[in-house]
Order: structure tokens, then C-alpha cells, then sequence
């Protein structure tokens, strides 16, 4: 039973890893030139014009809340754990990255 737990858990980490990668072709610069009434369906980070940053956690039928890195421009940053969705992280002028760990919550 341990061994089928553990080769769930890389498929479905797999699985999060390609989907993240695969979001993360979207370029920020197109995210931050949209209308600020559209809704931005980029996985990954992306900014909005009014210039806030946030992370979309794509999903396929599986649901997991995975480990992301907040990278701020003064001090260390901070993970945070993010369920299938978008989360605001703030003003771009303070957050200027976040990234998938490969890790799940």
C-alpha cells in the first residue's frame, strides 16, 4: 500500500509540474497589457494592468494544493500554500516573482 501511495503522489506531482511549466509560457508583459475588466487565464504568475500581482494554480482532475515561493524585491520572501485557483499576492512593486517549489501542501 506504501509503495502505490508514493507512486500516486509523483504521478500527481508530475502532473502539477507540466501543467505549471506548460502555464508558464504565457508571458507576464501580455498579462499586464490586458484590460483590467478581463479575466487573466494564465497559470503561474502574472500581473494585472492596474499592476497586482497574482498566482494561478492550473489544475487538471486532480485537486492539489501545492508549495509556492513569494519572491519579493527587499527581504526573503515566503512559501505559501496555494489551492487550485488565483490568489492575490499584493502590489507588483513589492512581489516581483512566484513560483511552484514542487512540492504539495
Amino acid at each position: 500500500m506504501t509503495g502505490r501511495n508514493s507512486l500516486r503522489k509523483a504521478v500527481v506531482g508530475a502532473a502539477v509540474v507540466a501543467g505549471l511549466v506548460g502555464g508558464a509560457a504565457v508571458p507576464a508583459a501580455a498579462s499586464a497589457a490586458a484590460p483590467a475588466d478581463v479575466q487573466i487565464s494564465a497559470c503561474g504568475f502574472w500581473v494585472n494592468a492596474q499592476g497586482w500581482a497574482f498566482y494561478t494554480h492550473c489544475t487538471g482532475s486532480v485537486y492539489t494544493i501545492v508549495q509556492v515561493k513569494v519572491v519579493t524585491r527587499s527581504g526573503p520572501g515566503s512559501l505559501i500554500c496555494v489551492r487550485p485557483g488565483t490568489v492575490g499576492l499584493g502590489p507588483n512593486s513589492v512581489v516581483s516573482n512566484a513560483y511552484y517549489t514542487g512540492r504539495l501542501c
